[in-house]
């Protein structure tokens, strides 16, 4: 083969071996998530804790990839009253984390905010129920009007020491009975409220439900926002030096591996020919000897 090709044919082979690995990864996403695309992008910090525009690994922050898993019904997603209950936690709270459509349009860029707590629409239409509350304790929640109970809201929920920075959550709940509607109430961790008092339509449909977060690749969604111009808030400072951090550490260690193992294939050869070296040397001190004593005299017979 012309060395001249060898290089080409060579880079090649390495680029083709890389796409075939992101076409796996991409692939064992989808079976996991069984969404397609199973990455979206956070544009903004509605998610972020802390008062700092600054990252933390386990929590949703500006410039992440969130994988997005697929729900069939309610019941797969738990809330932040069920998970304060049971304990179950996601990026740094209670209950899980959902992908939802605004207002259900497909042409609205999704939201990705915590399912705080689900809403039953009771068949007067003229209430709610949410039957998380029922193992709540009194001391986290409250009502507005004294006569309301968990399965029969009316008026403004109250929702107490949410988050990481502790905040009350009020919950209209005469303004959701009028989308006639059961559905999630929904906040980003960063908010003071929840979205339905930004001028969403109501509490979150199952059927605007794209999936629940679960899991997330930090930092590289940037990479996205940068390029679309669509970054909503200004990029954590912690979160881009990772990133070009990560990246530089990608692009040089394929290069320093390289690096190694031609070194030691070198060192190799070099052996092999300083031993081929001393075995040919002592071969040649060998035979010089035998030339310089001359040939051996046959024994005399007696």
């Amino acid at each position: 083969m012309p060395q001249k090709y060898r290089g080409m044919l060579l880079f090649l082979r390495d680029a083709g071996i890389a796409f075939m690995f992101v076409c796996l990864v991409l692939l064992t996403m989808f079976a996991y998530t069984g969404l397609w695309p199973p990455l979206v992008v956070v544009e903004s910090n509605s998610m972020m804790h802390g008062e700092e525009n600054l990252s933390n690994v386990g929590t949703v922050d500006t410039g992440d990839l969130v994988l997005v898993k697929n729900i069939d019904a309610a019941a797969d997603v738990v809330t932040y009253l069920e998970g304060y209950v049971t304990g179950h936690r996601t990026y740094g709270d209670y209950g899980d984390v959902i992908v939802y459509k605004r207002s259900g349009l497909n042409t609205a860029t999704p939201i990705i905010h915590r399912a705080m707590l689900y809403l039953e629409l009771n068949s007067d239409g003229d209430s709610y129920r949410c039957a998380a509350l029922k193992n709540v304790p009194v001391s986290k929640w409250s009502t507005h009007n004294t006569l309301d109970t968990w399965d029969n809201l009316t008026n403004t929920l109250t929702i107490l020491d949410v988050g990481w920075n502790d905040l009350s959550i009020s919950v209209d709940v005469r303004a959701m009975l009028t989308s006639h509607r059961s559905g999630f109430i929904t906040k980003g961790d960063h908010n003071s409220a929840i979205d339905q008092m930004y001028g969403a339509a109501g509490p979150v449909d199952i059927s605007w439900v794209v999936g629940k977060a679960r899991g997330e690749i930090p930092w590289f969604g940037l990479l996205k926002l940068w390029s679309t111009d669509t970054l909503g808030s200004p990029a954590p400072s912690n979160s881009v030096r990772d990133l070009w951090v990560t990246i530089a550490i990608i692009i040089i260690t394929p290069v320093v591996i390289d690096m190694v193992l031609t070194f030691r294939e070198k060192k190799r050869i070099e052996r092999k020919r300083a031993t081929y070296a001393a075995k040919s040397e002592s071969r040649s001190a060998t035979e010089k000897r035998v030339d310089d004593e001359g040939p051996k005299k046959p024994p005399e017979r007696t």
